[in-house]
């Protein structure tokens, strides 16, 4: 039997999957990450690419590229593959690919103790490396299985098989294409050996109980799920509803709403901008423009002072003369007519009232004039006629 197969990493970009399925590719080797145990060493497109392939059931196995060079660093690296599958059906073995010069003279030990590794936690091990490198530094691995790398001319086709035993893929090219797939060059492989019959049967770790849509939400918040159709077509892939958490993120994300109050307060303070600018950011912000702008109007306004108090302060100069007084105090919401009949009152200066006995004294002088003008003269200055009259007539 012969598969077509590629092997991807995040220098192959975003690849649309669908395509990848249609074009016939029977098989992916992807890469998880490269060297020890650390998260920044991930392979940045490992879980969209393992979350698609699972997706559209397209069978996957996976490698990590290793700089290890002593055995306690070939564990790490063991380890740091084992986290990037945990809870994915590999239907193809987990590779160590062993290629850095400096690793020539330890490559077998640290080929054995990542491949042990693997075998343990119930995934079958296998190595890649060139045809060189088979033949010359890894010699008494055989036991695993071998991914062989041999280009020949690397024209993108098939050349010559590698001068090595039992092998079970051959990678015969980095210059192939396939639909769905933009980068400038991609590996190519043959695989000789059906890997997904085998593995059928694996027991690799158990998927982690599916969490809830508000703790998926919690991680979407911190970045974990990617953002816009990455974030989508992921957590699509692992079976959650998208929609339903993305609800559950806009709400989680959206600020506490502050009550009309203490939007009114910080417009006055001048947070929100003047005329059109604050209407619109008020209404883009979900606030009730023409409540809060009652409710600054209300406080901008001064309290207002008693006709009494503005009377005096007329008399003091405060409110000007003539038409501008008039002018300022009704555009300042007072009653004109009423303080200025205070204002009048106060200015008026109340003349000494005499006593009766002087007043009779001034009729009789010939002040008062004679009746009936005496008595109207004598009642409008607030005198009694009657009795002012009765003192005139005893004094003749």
């Amino acid at each position: 039997m012969e598969v077509k197969m590629i092997d991807v990493s995040v220098h192959n970009g975003v690849i649309d999957w669908d395509k990848v399925k249609a074009s016939g590719i029977g098989g992916v080797l992807m890469r998880c990450g490269y060297g020890s145990d650390i998260e920044s060493q991930d392979d940045k497109m490992f879980k969209r690419n393992a979350d698609e392939c699972s997706r559209l059931g397209i069978p996957f196995g996976v490698y990590l590229y290793s700089y290890a060079k002593n055995t306690d660093m070939a564990k790490s690296e063991a380890d740091h593959a084992l986290r990037l599958v945990k809870g994915y059906k590999l239907s193809y073995p987990l590779y160590i690919d062993v290629e850095e010069a400096s690793q020539s003279g330890i490559a077998k030990d640290v080929v054995k103790v990542f491949c042990e590794a693997v075998k343990a936690a119930g995934y079958m091990p296998g190595v890649y490396a060139n045809e060189n490198w088979w033949n010359n530094y890894l010699g008494g691995v055989d036991s695993y299985t071998k991914w062989v790398a041999k280009y020949g001319v690397n024209n993108g086709q098939p050349g010559n098989k590698p001068n090595v035993s039992n092998f079970d893929i051959w990678q015969y090219t980095s210059k192939g294409s396939c639909d769905g797939i933009d980068s400038s060059g991609l590996d190519m492989n043959i695989c000789y050996r059906d890997f997904p019959a085998e593995l059928g049967g694996s027991k690799p770790a158990p998927a982690p109980a599916e969490k809830s849509n508000e703790e998926i939400a919690n991680e979407v918040l911190a970045g974990t799920w990617g953002n816009g159709d990455d974030r989508k077509n992921r957590l699509s892939a692992a079976g959650y509803d998208y929609d339903a958490i993305q609800a559950i993120v806009n709400q989680k994300a959206a600020p506490a709403k502050k009550s009309n109050e203490e939007i009114a307060k910080e417009v006055l303070a001048g947070t929100w901008g003047n005329g059109d600018d604050r209407k619109n950011r008020l209404s883009a912000a979900g606030y009730d423009y023409d409540a809060i702008q009652a409710i600054v109007n209300q406080k901008a306004a001064p309290a207002k002072k008693s006709n009494e108090e503005i009377a005096k302060e007329v008399l003091a100069g405060v409110w000007g003369n003539g038409d501008d007084r008039k002018n300022r105090l009704s555009a300042a919401g007072y009653d004109y007519n009423a303080i200025q009949a205070i204002v009048n009152q106060k200015a008026a200066p109340a003349p000494a009232k005499k006593s009766n006995e002087e007043i009779a004294k001034e009729v009789l002088a010939g002040k008062w004039g004679n009746n009936p003008q005496r008595k109207a003269k004598l009642e409008a200055a607030g005198y009694n006629y009657a009795t002012i009259q009765a003192l005139v007539n005893k004094m003749c």
